[in-house]
């Protein structure tokens, strides 16, 4: 007898429970984004008026949580495995309640800094738990779809930060964006553990139940089942620090995440994002500073709104190939127009640039659309999609380290050459660097769309 299409219907996993519960966890990333982006904004206030803070001072906003990452990722990737990735994820929303705190009632330098310290945390946290949960969480479908969610709400985070701080003064802006982590605390706690995690402790009953909220259904048993048995094979293997290198496919997929990171973090967004204010302040034009810096923040969300049904059906690889050769072609011509700049600005030259002072938006603006393809998100979702059960804390945690380190150089050399020799050079340099990422994606990025976390596995191995 034939299952009626209402039977087959009540065995179809739903969506919306996924989607949500990626929705929900995607608020850190707002809740930090603000956080992240707040040297853009106050860079120029805290320049002036009662901060006077000197450019050398300033410079280490975006560069303090940076470290912060590198010296406590250990800590809060083992964090995941012992308390699970949705205990440590909540941990970040009182982070950046704390960070925002100081914020509010800083007038030196130094509590700044103190700021930027437990912004770090916070970060540290969001990196090591969330690539994970969602990758745990989701079906490859809803992965491929969603997975980038958290980078579409770390743009809303960088638009609403931009936004609020241009218009509002540092105190304000920081009691305003203190909403953010509140809300993400209060929605997060009603979403379910990754049933992956709560089967690695043994808690198959838990286990369960979150896999019935997580997919809208009571039957769960053969996805259940399929989950126990890779988890088991996974857990199966030798999870110690020093398989990370000695282990052949631990080796690969490392190699893989992090040289894809510095692919994504070597394009310069990072650096740029952290300074929009004050390059486009710099680069002159009839748009001011801060409707500049709106813009570049709000193309950020409105492309990403999208992306996640292009980069489908584009892949992994060769979203990153386009993104990164795309990058190239757009910053190397921003580089000339500002060396041109530069070099009036050095010489005193009267020149007549009006007419083509909408060269630094829209180039900002072609840079965002093609970094969204692909440099923003695969790197971020293949830390969760690479490595196996037993091994992935030790994964996380370097990869997160290394990927502070990147963040922390690149937002450092950009400040130091533009000091040194102008906006010109870090552009250049930036887009050397997409040109390299883009042919060396062509050799090193796997395609992992539409595929299991098992099936990646395999295919590491070299089990087709």
């Amino acid at each position: 007898m034939k299952a009626s299409s209402t039977d087959m219907a009540n065995h179809k996993p739903k969506d919306l429970p996924q989607i949500l519960a990626v929705f929900s966890a995607s608020l850190s990333g707002l809740s930090s984004a603000t956080l992240f982006v707040f040297p853009s904004p106050a860079i120029p206030k805290l320049l002036t008026g009662d901060y006077n803070f000197t450019i050398e001072e300033a410079s280490y906003l975006p560069v303090i949580s940076s470290l912060t990452m590198i010296v406590t990722s250990p800590i809060f990737c083992t964090a995941t495995d012992k308390i699970g990735r949705k205990r440590t994820l909540l941990m970040s929303g009182f982070f950046h309640i704390i960070a925002w705190l100081f914020v509010a009632f800083s007038k030196t330098v130094w509590l700044f800094y103190v700021s930027r310290f437990f912004a770090g945390l916070a970060d540290t946290v969001l990196y090591a738990a969330i690539p994970t949960y969602i990758a745990e969480i989701t079906t490859p479908k809803i992965r491929s779809l969603y997975g980038n969610s958290v980078l579409l709400f770390i743009y809303c985070g960088q638009l609403l930060s931009n936004a609020v701080g241009f218009y509002l003064t540092i105190p304000m802006t920081a009691f305003v964006l203190l909403i953010c982590p509140v809300v993400f605390l209060v929605t997060f706690m009603l979403m379910p553990e990754s049933p992956y995690y709560l089967m690695i402790i043994g808690n198959e009953i838990s286990a369960e139940k979150s896999l019935q909220k997580l997919r809208g259904l009571n039957n769960v048993q053969d996805e259940l089942k399929q989950i126990s048995s890779d988890v088991k094979r996974q857990l199966s293997e030798t999870g110690h620090f020093k398989d990370l290198w000695l282990n052949t496919s631990n080796r690969k997929a490392m190699m893989i995440a992090n040289l894809a990171r510095a692919f994504q973090q070597f394009s310069g967004m990072t650096a740029i994002m952290q300074y929009t204010q004050y390059i486009f302040l710099q680069a002159g034009g009839e748009i001011s500073s801060g409707a500049a810096s709106m813009i570049f923040a709000g193309m950020l969300v409105f492309v990403n709104i999208f992306i996640g049904v292009v980069s489908d059906k584009f892949g992994r690889k060769r979203s990153m190939i386009v993104s990164s050769i795309g990058c190239f072609f757009v910053l190397v011509p921003l580089a000339t127009y500002l060396l041109v700049l530069c070099l009036i600005n050095l010489t005193n030259t009267e020149v007549d640039l009006s007419k083509i002072t909408w060269i630094p938006l829209l180039g900002s603006v072609t840079y965002v659309c093609l970094y969204a393809l692909g440099l923003g998100f695969v790197p971020t979702i293949m830390v969760g999609e690479l490595f196996s059960a037993s091994i992935r804390k030790y994964a996380v945690m370097v990869s997160n380290m290394i990927f502070a380190f990147y963040m922390c150089t690149t937002t450092k050399l950009f400040q130091v050459l533009m000091t040194a020799y102008g906006l010109w050079l870090p552009f250049l340099f930036f887009g050397i660097c997409c040109l390299i990422g883009g042919i060396s994606s062509y050799f090193i990025v796997p395609e992992t769309k539409g595929k299991t976390l098992e099936q990646i596995q395999q295919e590491l191995k070299g089990n087709k």
